[in-house]
This record gives C-alpha cells, sequence and structure tokens, in this order.
C-alpha cells in the first residue's frame, strides 16, 4: 500500500502543507532504493543533459544540499549511511550500495559530478533549487517529473514555471508562491500531491508525454469498470521544500510511489475514500489532471470496492 494516501471525505482544493517534525525524514529510503537509484543512474548515463541541468553560480546552494542530505540520512538511517567529517575533509559510505568517497567540501573537483547531480545519485528524490524573491528555478536532477521537463523550465521564476495556470490551481499556485517567500530555515513543511496514469513508468518527463497520451487513448474503450482496477496507476509524489542555511535558496523534493489501483482499493477505505474524493472533485480539475476519459467507469469500480 501506498505510504502516503491524500484522499478524503471529499477533494481539497487547499495546497495541505504540514511541517515536517523533528522525527520525521526529509530524505525516505524505501524497498525500491535500489532499483530506483539504478533507474536515475542509467537515465543520467544516456541524457546527462537532460535530467540534470545547472546556472553557474549557485555552487554554494548545491553544497548547502550536500550538508542537508547527508546529515539527514546519516542521522535517521546510521545502519545505511556513515558521514564522517575531519573539518572540510568529509567521509561518505553508502552501505546500500557498497559505496565510499572521501571529498572536501566546498571543492567541486573533488566530487565525480557537480554537487547536486551527485547527491542526487545517491537518493530516490527528484531535486530542484530555487532561489531569490521570485524562486526561480536554477539547477535540478530530475528524473521522474509527471509531464514536465528541465529543458522547459530551467532559468524560470516559479510563476512561469506553471504557466499557462489554469482557473482552477490559480488559487493554490498563489498560496503556493506565498510560502515560498515565507518559508523559514529550519522549518521544513511537505505535502502529497496525487494523480492516476495508465503507465507505472517513473520517468514520465515531457519526452515521454505523446507516447503515454497515445497509451491513454489506446486503452480508453478498455478501461471499464471491470478492468480498469488493473490498468490504472495511482501515482503519489511526496514534496518537500526546505529553506538552505548557507545560499537562503529553497531545496524542493519530490519523492514519487506508484502502486495499481486494485491493489489500493482492495481496501474497502481507501476505495471509499478515492471515491468520496473523486466525486467532490470540479470537472476543471479532472480535466487537468487528465481524468474525464474514463472517470465513470472508474467511480463505479470504486463504489463496488
Amino acid at each position: 500500500m501506498l505510504p502516503y494516501f491524500p484522499f478524503g471525505q471529499r477533494f481539497n482544493e487547499k495546497m495541505g502543507t504540514a511541517l515536517l517534525s523533528e522525527s520525521e525524514r526529509l530524505i525516505e529510503v524505501d524497498e525500491h532504493y535500489r532499483s530506483e537509484i539504478a533507474l536515475k543512474r542509467q537515465l543520467l548515463a544516456e541524457l546527462p543533459e537532460y535530467y540534470y541541468q545547472d546556472l553557474p553560480g549557485y555552487e554554494i546552494a548545491q553544497w548547502d544540499v550536500v550538508d542537508s542530505v547527508l546529515h539527514n540520512l546519516a542521522l535517521f538511517a546510521p545502519d545505511q549511511f556513515t558521514l564522517q567529517q575531519d573539518g572540510n575533509r568529509w567521509y561518505w559510505r553508502n552501505h546500500l550500495l557498497n559505496e565510499t568517497i572521501a571529498f572536501t567540501f566546498g571543492d567541486v573537483t573533488t566530487l565525480p559530478h557537480a554537487p547536486l547531480d551527485w547527491i542526487g545519485r545517491q537518493i530516490q528524490e527528484d531535486l530542484l533549487l530555487l532561489t531569490g524573491h521570485d524562486a526561480t528555478l536554477v539547477a535540478g536532477q530530475l528524473c521522474f517529473a509527471n509531464d514536465w521537463s528541465l529543458d522547459e523550465k530551467i532559468g524560470l521564476p516559479f510563476w512561469q514555471i506553471h504557466a499557462p495556470i489554469t482557473p482552477i490551481v490559480e488559487p493554490m499556485m498563489r498560496a503556493a508562491q506565498k510560502l515560498l517567500e515565507r518559508l523559514p530555515v529550519g522549518r521544513s513543511v511537505w505535502r502529497a500531491n496525487w494523480s492516476l496514469k495508465i503507465s507505472n513508468q517513473l520517468d514520465m518527463t515531457a519526452r515521454h508525454t505523446p507516447m503515454l497520451k497515445q497509451l491513454l487513448t489506446d486503452r480508453l474503450p478498455t478501461l471499464t469498470s471491470e478492468t480498469i482496477g488493473d490498468q490504472l496507476f495511482v501515482r503519489v509524489e511526496r514534496q518537500t521544500l526546505t529553506r538552505l542555511p548557507r545560499s537562503q535558496a529553497i531545496l524542493f523534493g519530490i519523492h514519487t510511489y506508484q502502486n495499481r489501483l486494485a491493489n489500493e482499493a482492495a481496501d474497502p477505505e481507501r476505495a471509499k475514500l478515492m471515491a468520496q474524493t473523486l466525486s467532490t472533485t470540479p470537472r476543471a480539475m479532472l480535466e487537468y489532471k487528465g481524468m474525464t476519459g474514463y472517470l465513470p467507469a472508474l467511480l463505479t469500480y470504486l463504489t463496488r470496492k
């Protein structure tokens, strides 16, 4: 079952952010760790300039991310990750991958990749760096995006990143922009975002969008109330926002979880909450999420469950 289930008694138009407590991890590691890291590294080997991009002048922010992520991993999973420091000389051991590296903090020549790119290869999350009052996207490692890519967004401020902003999501976007402006150091927040997909491939970056749209079109006639549970996947993003101490940049982390709809709906309570959420979701939002074509069959399926 999905560790996060952002469905309730009715559709919630608010962002739904919450503070990360001291006992909650910024970076999560689950049973898919090795396979997802392998996939990340494969994608970065095949198309490095597509899945990782950065603008010059933000190296301090990148090192900020290395600091935050490594300390969080070592704190919450000391049996899986070990960090030792001798001044600026850092020693990192990833026990899950049986990898060890020594590097000088702040010296990019001592890492095999740019700091943000290197640390992204250690974790399942996608990582994005936003800076300035308008939260401009200045760097990112984005392998498992949902219908967008760095090619389209690098160098853009927050509002333009999400353009064109449809009326149904504009209030949420304005709330998100205010949150970014006011987010203090040491007070990370998180939220969960949901969608339903015709495929369970993790890499849904923009280069795959035409193929995925065609796949949905081709399968739409077969998405009946009897078959839809086995053909759709619930996709949930755990999104975190962290103000970094040295650079004042914001780290946006995205950990993607997914499960077959039938597996989630096997729990009657979850099936009920999904049905209640979807039946109260505005049509414009359903269109935004690409769900209108199969919604009647989906609601019938969930109601039966």
